[in-house]
């Protein structure tokens, strides 16, 4: 009776174990599916981010290139105006130089004249009219210095002829390098207006990129929102300086507070002035000119201005830069909380980040 009691219990033992074997299979199953899609939903994320990552960097480094053209564009303008102005110089003095020379042609054409009707029997008869030896020397000697003088007029009228050929000469050396200018920006900006057409594609792109992780970027922010707060707070704290150009007392929490003025400003290639907008070294630029620092224009320029610091020793007021080694294409002011503060791209506004991105390269200490 036991044994036969066992062999139930252990029949039904078995017929339980087996069904719920088969209930958890497609559990398991459906388990397996769903992690697997949210492996496949990760990864997507992390490559949209990646992307968009990458597409920001793209833009910087087209604002880069662009603030380059518009840099050289702006030389060669200036070249251009000085060689129309040494041009119309050149003008003036060809003008000066074409009346001194007719004035001396006139004199040599009168001295010709009057050797022609006189002949050279005229000389003789001023030495045949001497009156004794002396004489006679003394008027030998006024004849050299005639001839002399003759000559000096010819010899310096062939100076002022090849000094008015040297002047066209170089008058149309001028001319011809107004016109390699003109070239110059002509190609400038065809090169300049094609990079902006790439530019708006890019920036399309991040867009869509920026939709697909909308909640990353809003944990981006929520990164950045201490800082935020803190810049209130130090904006409140600090004395209250003007939003224009002048001399005041530096200290990382004005630099900060002067810098938040311009949180939204548009960014703007070459930009130098929140009322028309800033590039990233515009900005910084013009910040610290504020407090009677004078920084160079350029990414290029300030990655050599003051000193070098760690990125574990960075304080508030900081400049960072971002890009490659020999090729620096963004840079902001640090504000503490592992942020900063930049003009990042074309499409952007003036703005506070987190420093999370991978191109970091150094930072400087200019105050």
């Amino acid at each position: 009776m036991i044994k036969t009691s066992k062999t139930v219990i252990f029949a039904v033992a078995l017929a339980l174990v087996t069904q719920i074997s088969v209930m958890a299979a497609p559990v398991s199953s459906e388990a397996q599916t769903q992690q697997s899609q949210l492996e496949e939903n990760k990864n997507a994320l992390k490559d949209a981010e990646g992307k968009g990552a990458e597409l920001e960097r793209s833009i910087e480094k087209l604002d880069s290139q662009i603030e380059g053209f518009m840099m050289e564009i702006d030389k060669n303008k200036e070249g251009i105006a000085q060689t129309e102005k040494d041009i119309n110089k050149s003008k003036e003095e060809i003008i000066k130089v074409e009346e001194e020379l007719s004035k001396q042609q006139g004199i040599l054409d009168n001295r010709i004249r009057s050797t022609y009707i006189s002949g050279q029997s005229n000389y003789l008869k001023v030495l045949l009219e001497a009156e004794g030896f002396s004489d006679a020397i003394a008027r030998i000697e006024a004849i050299r210095k005639i001839i002399s003088i003759d000559q000096k007029v010819m010899s310096d009228l062939d100076l002022k002829k090849e000094e008015v050929e040297n002047k066209k000469t170089a008058l149309e050396d001028k001319h011809n390098e107004l016109l390699l200018l003109e070239t110059e920006n002509e190609n400038k900006l065809v090169s300049l207006n094609n990079d902006i057409a790439s530019q708006k594609v890019l920036i399309e792109e991040v867009k869509a990129q920026e939709k697909l992780f909308s909640s990353k970027v809003n944990e981006a922010q929520a990164l950045v929102q201490p800082t935020i707060d803190a810049v209130k707070k130090i904006r409140t704290e600090a004395p209250s300086y003007e939003v224009s150009r002048g001399t005041a007392p530096v200290s990382d929490g004005n630099v900060i507070a002067y810098a938040s003025n311009f949180l939204g400003t548009p960014y703007l290639w070459g930009g130098t002035s929140p009322s028309t907008g800033f590039d990233c070294s515009g900005f910084t630029q013009y910040v610290y000119a504020h407090f009677g620092i004078n920084i160079g224009r350029t990414t290029y320029d300030q990655i050599n201005d003051g000193y070098e610091v760690s990125k574990d020793a960075l304080q508030a007021g900081d400049l960072v830069f971002f890009g490659a080694n020999n090729n620096p294409t963004h840079m902001g002011i640090y504000i503490g909380n592992n942020t900063y503060m930049h003009s990042p791209r074309t499409g952007d506004v003036l703005k506070i980040s987190p420093m999370t991105r991978t191109d970091y390269i150094t930072g400087r200490r200019v105050k």
